[in-house]
């Protein structure tokens, strides 16, 4: 791809903007007729065409001059929730407060402004529009289509303008405000462009106030999800695994006595050996539970967006959300190399968890080679894995043979190329 591309594209964004904050969709359409009709109605005998152009003229003037005269100072404030979700509609409120005094007439309006949405030119050099290859040679040369899929990519959702129409409140007007995310990860506002339009609604007349803020879309969380089958051999040796659960109550098996500490319940100190020892003494006791499980997601590629990577993710957090209704969160999740843990199955510890998947990238910088060591030490002990990749090489295959031969239950959701799965994987469907 090239640079001269890349400046042309980055040029041509910046005076899109600037025209769009001049003048509306009506506005756009009214200019480009006085402007066609200049060469079309001017030196002719065809006087209706004159006329047409005078009018479209004469409105242009008009909107500019009821927008004259004004001033425009403005600051605001978001409310903003931590957490959104993927092509579900965040509606939050904004507080908007007017700096002057001196009122003027016409409907305020709102739009946000994404914070930064130009790639840069690596991104924009490496990164393949989905379905690019399909396209022909000049539009893949150009590279348009990949340029406009990018800037969707970081704005996140589309930008609409909205009237700033609410209740009065601490000097201002509140108002309600709608964003659609249309991916996962972080999204982030810049400021706002807060405008009037003129009388006619052909141009606008405002000013940016740069105010940052943002949240985190999860990612989508499927209705309907299918697990497929166990990965591996050895299927004897699965579900023998255990781990002691400390218990303070009866009915569990006795497992020691140890000092008494505050919060122990009395019911269980140990009268005979307090007395002996001098200081209270209590009994422990535990249960035996399943081990636990581990979650891997796999982000040890080399391409910076992938379709199956945004599948494998969602499935994650599918079944994340399963497993968090059934009470039964893995301890451990595992995004490439870097490890999340799970304390607990609280509402709070699923949002982390999803907020995890989130905001993870591709890591070309690493290898599943390296970190494949650090989780087979941690699988050891678990009696499940999850395992969500869209590559089958052989480090993976054989990794996974090896962990299910040391008795650990493995489910595997591929996402890649149905036609070269191994003995025992199974495509997830969504």
């Amino acid at each position: 791809m090239k640079r001269r591309h890349y400046k042309w594209y980055v040029v041509t964004y910046r005076l899109n903007e600037k025209i769009d904050r001049k003048l509306t969709m009506t506005g756009k359409t009214v200019f480009l007729c006085a402007f066609a009709l200049i060469f079309f109605g001017l030196n002719t005998h065809t006087s209706m065409l004159f006329v047409v152009f005078a009018i479209a003229l004469a409105l242009l003037i008009t909107d500019a001059v009821s927008l004259m005269f004004k001033k425009y100072e403005f600051e605001f404030e978001r409310f903003l929730p931590e957490y959104a979700s993927k092509g579900v509609p965040l509606k939050y409120s904004v507080l908007l407060r007017e700096k002057f005094t001196q009122k003027h007439a016409g409907q305020l309006f709102f739009e946000e402004i994404p914070a930064n949405p130009l790639p840069a030119f690596s991104v924009f050099d490496s990164t393949k529009e989905p379905g690019e290859d399909k396209r022909n040679g000049f539009d893949r040369k150009m590279g348009y289509y990949r340029w406009k899929w990018l800037i969707s990519k970081n704005c996140g959702g589309k930008f609409n303008e909205f009237a700033v129409i609410g209740r009065k409140n601490d000097g201002g007007t509140v108002f309600n405000a709608e964003f659609i995310p249309e991916r996962r990860g972080r999204i982030r506002f810049g400021g706002a462009y807060i405008f009037r339009k003129g009388i006619f609604g052909l141009l606008k007349k405002g000013r940016i106030v740069e105010n940052t803020g943002g949240f985190i879309v999860l990612p989508k969380i499927e209705d309907s999800f299918e697990v497929p089958e166990t990965a591996g051999e050895n299927n004897s040796q699965r579900n023998e695994k255990t781990r002691e659960m400390q218990e303070t109550g009866s009915g569990f098996e006795f497992k020691a006595l140890r000092d008494f500490v505050p919060g122990d319940s009395i019911r269980n100190i140990h009268w005979k050996s307090s007395a002996k020892s001098g200081q209270l003494r209590t009994k422990e006791f535990y249960k035996e539970s399943d081990a636990g499980s581990v979650v891997f997601v796999d982000n040890l590629f080399e391409e910076h967006y992938s379709e199956d990577f945004e599948k494998a993710l969602s499935a994650a957090a599918t079944l994340l959300n399963i497993l968090r209704r059934e009470e039964n969160m893995p301890q451990i999740m595992f995004i490439g190399s870097e490890i999340f843990e799970i304390p607990d199955s609280s509402a709070k510890s699923l949002a982390k968890s999803l907020a995890a998947l989130a905001l993870a990238e591709n890591n070309p910088n690493e290898t599943f080679s390296n970190c494949s060591n650090l989780l087979a030490e941690t699988v050891e002990s678990a009696t499940t894995l999850f395992f969500f990749t869209s590559k089958n090489d052989t480090s993976r295959t054989g990794f996974l043979r090896m962990i299910a031969g040391k008795g650990t239950k493995i489910f595997v959701f591929y996402a890649g190329n149905a036609e070269t799965l191994p003995d025992g994987w199974k495509r997830i469907k969504f």
